[in-house]
């Protein structure tokens, strides 16, 4: 028995009933010792144990029908030894499971595995006797009982034996469920060291891979318990109905042997008459009538005519051959020794007799056309002459308790080969032969039933080749039941698998990845629209067969692009649409908000205040300049424009790893979380780089320098206005968190250090700058980051209680060019699935050990472009005239920066505020000067 999850299969104490906590069962208490318990489970789940279990299974089935096809009465109590160890197996197997296995002791399965183990029983050779019933009892031979009774009797048990293929059957699906269970973890395995490709050239281009891929991410390899109850159910029902069927229908026909009555019987009364008018008469002619009688009954049942190659003589006569049971003993039961030693004298047949009834036989067979229609046969010269001799073959009752004798002869009574005959067992008595393969026969007419318990003929039978066809077909029973059961159980639970298991199974497997990972819901969206890509593509390569093309033209068949929606598929995309708009609503800040309320399954009700959690991370704050007055001027059409820049924002930090928080119509809130203690300088590299990029795609984009032109806005703004942005990054800790109420939350960070990243920004007003960068950010990049930044003030900001410097990125976007429009596109579904799986490659590689950012920032054009005018002598020389502000002397700062202000063509902004801030005090140092400047609300307002 493998140990999988399967139909009915108990779980085993150690696991839950799922990973997750949905419907946990409560393990019930118990006053086992846990070391018993651990010992039947190491028992039940070991792979020698479930082996022998699973071959004596098999042989459960299948040994009592291999012992009477290929065995003789001699070789039964090997096999009784055989079915005794079964039987002990088989219970200590139920003893194990009961304490092994949870839900185990009186369910469906426990039933029917006792059933399965009682009816062993019947197996046993002399249980199964005493079922048939005595052959010499009167009770049973009166009017065919014999025949029905036994013929019940044996197909009931045979019926109740197939109660056993369940055990089979759970072993078998058991062991395919533990195998599939570890190709699914090896799955897996793959599937998570594997990334979606970019994008694609054609667009039915998925190789085998993907389509693998695809086929893995639809059919989950974890049984839900859904799927589980419904296939024990089924399973349940299917073995109930084929088992009751098969035990309720024989006894819904009429036997054969009710029909007419047999030769056999018929014949015993033909002898009788004749033997009983011989003793009356005690003459020649009569005892002649007597044994043509005999000799006909014995040659008209011939077993040694069974045994011919060719069958019949001529095709169009009938024989022996076509009958399953022939006589092979012939005498004498009575109970008084003397009569019956009589009465078997006298009985002998003559050698004359036996030679013209041999004379007969060839007489009847010399050509077809004088052949009689039923032909006798010949016996062997040795049969003949057993034939012959007196009935002294002493074969006492074995199984009866009144005393009765038994004599006759056997024309098996030894073993001989005489071509073409052939007797490989001898058979000197009845008992010689089981039970099943005898049967007697006795005269009834013109008997009394005093008469018949003193003396009678007894003409008994071997049913062997009855009883080997018989065995036969129960095996393929076996086999037919098994395949049928499974088939059954398969058709059954395909039509339920396909239109609501799997997608039930499939909408579990998805809330779970967003429960565990909410941010991955975007992801799976994604994965099911490339699961239905490959479909359409997978359809539109197949070709329809012809008999497909004449069932849709006569309307038998629907085309498939007209099949309505399954209602499980529309709720299972709702879901996974509801993951992705929680995911963008919450994002990463709501993360946690998500999860928790998903695991927690013991009400429906939503927990929205989830206490915040404190992390490390880099702050950065955007704001789009000239906001008010785009809003007075673009009115109803200021989201659009909004979003215009949000999309390039938000875009740009998701490549670099970055998260959008809040978006309050100007300011944009973006958020580096620190992870990996590892990657810190290089997230703080890309945070840096990211402001940078944005800059440049602001400016660069046709869809944003088309605001250049709008007359409202150059009206309000002068004629070289243009769309902008101001950006500050400042890293420190914050509470990432619900705010709000339970009517209204916002998932955002809440910190000073926010408070400060925004003023930082605020200051790109002060220095006319368009990114400033705090020294919390530049102190955690990497050194050639770092060089990158221009130090441009150390200042007090609100919110902090140390000084800070300030550093600024020389970024002068006048010299940027528009890119050419690529002119109107209409982007489907498909398009943008494409640019999401090139971007997330994109991002991913960034993130590779080799990429460095200042690598990046190097090679960038637009970067490039906007740094050009900076030259190394103006970097040198405001370095000079920052130290000399620094330093408080601030007559030479004045010079130095008087001559930057105007060193590069265009004003410099960080030149102009320091100059404003010295010329408040006439370029006099205060007393007080540190070299720190208090950069409070009032400077910024």
């Amino acid at each position: 028995h493998g140990h999988g999850h399967g139909h009915g299969r108990a779980t085993l104490r150690t696991q839950p009933t799922t990973i997750s906590k949905i419907g946990q069962r409560q393990q019930k208490p118990t006053w086992i010792h846990p070391t018993f318990l651990k010992i039947t489970r190491s028992i039940v789940e070991h792979r020698l144990f479930s082996l022998l279990t699973a071959l004596l299974t098999i042989y459960a089935l299948t040994g009592d029908d291999m012992r009477l096809i290929f065995t003789h009465q001699p070789a039964d109590p090997v096999f009784d030894g055989l079915t005794l160890l079964c039987i002990v197996v088989f219970v200590l197997e139920i003893v194990l499971c009961m304490f092994a296995k949870d839900d185990y002791f009186l369910s469906f399965f426990f039933v029917l595995d006792v059933i399965s183990t009682v009816t062993l029983v019947i197996d046993l050779t002399w249980v199964n006797d005493s079922l048939q019933g005595s052959e010499e009892d009167m009770s049973n031979d009166r009017v065919s009982g014999t025949a029905k009774i036994g013929t019940r009797t044996s197909r009931v048990v045979r019926v109740l034996r197939l109660i056993r293929i369940i055990k089979l059957y759970k072993a078998i699906y058991e062991a395919r469920q533990l195998q599939k269970k570890k190709e699914e973890i090896a799955k897996q395995a793959t599937m998570d060291t594997q990334l979606y490709p970019g994008n694609e050239d054609d667009d039915d281009s998925y190789d085998d891979m993907e389509v693998q891929q695809a086929s893995m991410t639809r059919v989950p390899g974890k049984e839900s318990r859904v799927g589980k109850k419904l296939s024990e159910k089924t399973t349940r029902r299917v073995i109930l109905l084929v088992l009751v069927m098969m035990l309720v229908l024989p006894y819904l026909k009429v036997e054969d042997a009710q029909q007419f009555p047999t030769s056999a019987g018929y014949g015993a009364d033909i002898i009788n008459e004749a033997f009983n008018q011989y003793l009356e008469s005690n003459t020649t002619e009569d005892k002649t009538k007597y044994d043509k009688a005999l000799l006909q009954y014995v040659y008209y049942h011939n077993w040694f005519t069974k045994q011919l190659p060719t069958g019949c003589p001529f095709d169009t006569s009938d024989c022996a051959v076509n009958f399953d049971s022939h006589v092979f003993w012939v005498g004498f039961v009575g109970k008084n020794q003397s009569v019956l030693l009589d009465r078997a004298s006298k009985a002998r047949v003559d050698s004359s007799s036996v030679s013209d009834m041999e004379t007969l036989v060839t007489s009847t067979m010399q050509s077809k056309s004088t052949a009689w229609i039923y032909i006798f046969g010949h016996m062997p010269a040795k049969v003949q002459t057993i034939l012959s001799l007196s009935w002294s073959n002493n074969c006492p009752l074995q199984s009866d308790s009144s005393d009765r004798k038994r004599r006759g002869i056997s024309i098996l009574e030894e073993t001989f080969t005489e071509d073409p005959w052939n007797v490989d067992y001898a058979v000197p008595c009845p008992e010689n032969l089981r039970r099943a393969e005898r049967k007697k026969y006795t005269p009834r007419l013109n008997v009394a039933s005093s008469e018949f318990e003193e003396l009678h003929f007894a003409f008994y039978f071997d049913l062997r080749p009855f009883v080997k066809q018989e065995s036969l077909f129960n095996l393929l029973t076996v086999l037919f039941v098994c395949i049928m059961l499974l088939l059954a159980s398969i058709g059954f639970a395909n039509d339920a698998n396909r239109l609501v298991l799997y997608p039930v199974e499939n909408m579990i497997a998805k809330v779970e990845t967003i429960r565990n990972n909410p941010l991955q819901a975007m992801k799976v969206a994604d994965e099911e629209f490339k699961v239905e890509e490959i479909n359409r593509a997978k359809a539109a390569k197949q070709e329809k067969s012809r008999l497909q093309v004449v069932m849709e033209w006569t309307g038998c068949s629907s085309k498939k692009d007209n099949t309505e929606i399954m209602e499980t598929v529309i709720l299972e995309k709702t879901i996974i649409k509801l993951g992705s708009l929680l995911a963008l609503g919450f994002g990463e800040a709501g993360a946690n908000i998500i999860e928790h309320n998903m695991h927690g399954v013991d009400s429906a009700c939503v927990d929205a205040m989830v206490e915040g959690t404190r992390v490390e991370c880099i702050i950065g704050a955007t704001r789009i300049r000239d906001f008010s007055t785009a809003t007075e001027v673009l009115q109803a059409k200021v989201m659009t424009f909004v979003n215009q820049i949000a999309e390039i924002v938000h875009g740009v930090v998701d490549e670099f790893h970055g998260a959008a928080n809040k978006n309050n119509g100007d300011t944009f809130l973006m958020i580096w979380r620190m992870g990996d203690i590892d990657k810190v300088s290089k997230l703080a590299d890309m945070s840096i780089l990211a402001f940078t990029r944005i800059l440049g795609a602001i400016h660069r984009t046709p869809v944003l320098a088309a605001y250049r032109g709008h007359p409202g806005l150059q009206q309000r703004l002068g004629k070289d206005c243009r769309v902008n942005l101001s950006s500050g990054l400042h890293y420190g800790w914050a509470i990432e968190g619900a705010v709000g109420s339970e009517f209204k939350i916002d998932a955002s960070y809440l910190s000073p250090n926010v408070s400060i990243a925004e003023t930082v920004e605020r200051a790109t007003q002060i220095y006319g700058v368009s990114v400033l960068v705090a020294e919390s950010v530049v102190s955690i990049c990497s050194t050639p980051m770092a060089t990158k930044c221009r130090l441009i003030d150390r200042v007090i900001i609100t919110g902090s209680v140390v000084p800070m410097d300030l550093y600024v990125i020389d970024l002068d976007y006048l010299g940027l060019t528009v890119e050419q429009p690529l002119g109107p596109q209409r982007w489907t579904t498909r398009d943008r699935f494409k640019v999401r799986q090139f971007l997330e490659n994109e991002k991913e590689q960034k993130w590779a050990d080799g990429v460095k950012m200042v690598n990046l920032f190097n090679e960038n054009a637009d970067i490039a472009s906007m740094r050009f005018r900076y030259t190394l002598e103006f970097i040198h020389v405001f370095n000079m005239g920052y130290q000399n502000y620094s330093q408080g002397e601030w007559q030479v700062a004045q010079r130095l920066l008087q001559r930057t202000r105007d060193m590069l063509g265009v004003e410099d902004g960080p030149s102009v505020a320091l100059l404003k801030f010295m010329e408040r005090t006439n370029y006099e140092a205060p007393d007080t000067w540190q070299g720190i400047r208090d950069l409070g609300h009032a400077s910024l307002s």
